[in-house]
């Protein structure tokens, strides 16, 4: 039997300003986050771009990987711990959320 690969949390380290355009991060509503330990669980994918701060991220059953300042991160839908290892400020986007959720 064939036992599925857990999803991985993908990473685009240090994106140019062109790319933050493409993808409009700064038009997505805006996550603060405390140094500490917690455990999130998503309905959906979601998007990150790191303003500021540095964590890692470990999927359930997958391998963690640290995140920081300039790096787009996509992190699977399900369980993730996440340790804050400095003051996270972060644009998301949720594949939950429909895109006239966040027009203000």
């Amino acid at each position: 039997m064939n036992q599925a690969t857990p999803p991985a949390i993908t990473i685009e380290r240090d994106i140019p300003a062109a790319r933050q355009t493409e993808l409009g991060v700064h038009g997505w509503p805006l996550w603060k986050d405390a140094e500490g330990s917690r455990t999130l669980t998503l309905d959906a994918d979601e998007k990150s771009y790191f303003l500021a701060g540095s964590a890692t991220l470990t999927p359930e059953g997958g391998a963690p990987v640290t995140v920081h300042k300039g790096d787009l991160v996509v992190v699977p839908a399900g369980t993730c711990h996440w340790r804050v290892h400095a003051a996270v400020r972060r644009h998301y986007r949720s594949e939950a959320l429909s895109p006239a959720c966040c027009i203000i």
